[in-house]
């Protein structure tokens, strides 16, 4: 039978009270309590303060209760199965007196890694296993951020350091040292309180201002080809091999609706047949989601006059690929006289900071405005049924899509009282 002993290992006016925990005959382990005592006012006989003065009989009933806390927890550890060591019992002392033993997962970087490991296990929008690569980079690139954040403030964080105190301080440090804009920087604030939420779930003490801690949305500018701007690129005189490989992929994304990481990739055996008809039948990259894209004739224009067979791409590497791609679409809508003044955000690469004004459209064009065109122009034709367009883009609900087009739900109404308009001359 386990038993508890408090003893004295020397004989000042402020002797270390140690707690030795026997467990059998041959194995026992000693550690400090915290409390000290007069040698004097210790009796060895009973192992506890002489009751010789209120403090001292104050410390016995202090001791008392750290003997039953001790011993109790003895029991369930036990019956857990956990081993009985010198460390045990200096953890156990500790937490008797409130302290709480850290460990690597209550700092913010470590818990941050160990939150990207647990995304391979993660279950995706689509109910599989896992997330993008995309994802995983995007979680990197936040570490990565807190890192150099870290390193600035010269201070180990711990995750309930993330307070509205932290807030202030990252904004400024994203905003003047890492020269990020302003949407950028409110996307990493929701990130790292996902971060933060998350260590709560597991356990993990966080800040009690972590519910105010919030992040932003800042404005998008929704740059799109209309139909006739497509016909306009589509009749430019481009006389680079690589320009009119460019145009080519830009028009089939106008009318494909796809991220650049999906339409870069297309080829021919993906097209299949369905009832006479072609499509397109690829999981998306980014989200995972079947889609099946109706060949428009547009795109099969394209193919025919490349022998059945999609555009070469610029480069094997696919973030080289993508980035030939946004500088050859921006040259080819140039060449194609897209230069009204339109506005929206472009970066000044002498201040390294991203600005809004009125710039030449084709200085705004970017691989995004592939899928944002295909469901802007798509949606703005009425006749195409938003849920079949959702289907394409792999919008998960309307308001998402809708917001991503820049159309707010009241125009929903206006179309259906359009129909009925309609169908009340006829």
């Amino acid at each position: 039978m386990a038993t508890i002993k408090f003893i004295l290992q020397s004989k000042s006016e402020s002797s270390q009270i140690y707690l030795r925990l026997s467990l059998n005959k041959s194995e026992s382990f000693k550690r400090k309590t915290g409390y000290t005592i007069n040698a004097k006012d210790w009796s060895s006989t009973s192992g506890f303060p002489k009751a010789n003065n209120p403090s001292n009989k104050n410390l016995k009933v202090d001791l008392k209760n750290l003997e039953i806390f001790v011993l109790k927890n003895l029991n369930i550890s036990k019956s857990e199965g956990i081993e009985i060591t010198s460390s045990w019992l200096a953890k156990t002392i500790g937490e008797h007196f409130g302290e709480v033993e850290e460990t690597e997962t209550d700092y913010l970087i470590p818990y941050t890694q160990k939150f990207i490991d647990r995304l391979k296990n993660s279950t995706s929008s689509t109910g599989k296993r896992g997330v993008s690569e995309a994802t995983i980079k995007k979680r990197i690139t936040i570490q990565n951020k807190l890192i150099k954040f870290q390193k600035s403030i010269n201070k180990k964080l711990k995750v309930k350091d993330v307070d509205l105190n932290f807030r202030e301080k990252f904004i400024e440090f994203l905003d003047t040292e890492e020269k990020l804009s302003e949407g950028t920087i409110g996307k990493y604030l929701k990130e790292v309180k996902t971060i933060c939420f998350d260590a709560q779930k597991n356990g993990v003490e966080v800040s009690p201002k972590l519910i105010h801690f919030k992040g932003f949305s800042a404005e998008t500018y929704k740059i799109t080809l209309s139909f006739e701007e497509i016909k306009q690129i589509q009749k430019a005189k481009l006389n680079d091999i690589n320009l009119k490989g460019a145009r080519d992929w830009l028009v089939i994304g106008c009318y494909t609706g796809q991220r650049v990481s999906d339409l870069l990739r297309m080829n021919i055996e993906m097209i299949d047949t369905i009832q006479s008809f072609e499509f397109i039948v690829l999981h998306q990259k980014k989200t995972g989601k079947l889609v099946q894209i109706p060949v428009h004739p547009k795109v099969k224009e394209i193919l025919n006059t490349n022998k059945g067979a999609f555009p070469k791409v610029f480069s094997f590497n696919e973030g080289s690929n993508s980035a030939l791609f946004n500088k050859y679409i921006k040259e080819v809508c140039e060449i194609a006289g897209l230069t009204k003044l339109t506005k929206g955000k472009l970066r000044n690469k002498k201040s390294g900071r991203t600005e809004v004004g009125e710039f030449p459209k084709y200085k705004l064009v970017s691989s995004h405005i592939c899928r944002r065109s295909f469901a802007t122009n798509f949606y703005a034709a009425e006749k195409y049924p938003t849920p079949l367009l959702m289907n394409i883009t792999a919008h998960g609900t309307e308001k998402m899509f809708l917001s991503y087009i820049g159309k707010k739900p009241i125009e929903y109404g206006v179309q259906l009282a359009k129909i009925w308009q309609s169908e009340k001359l006829k």
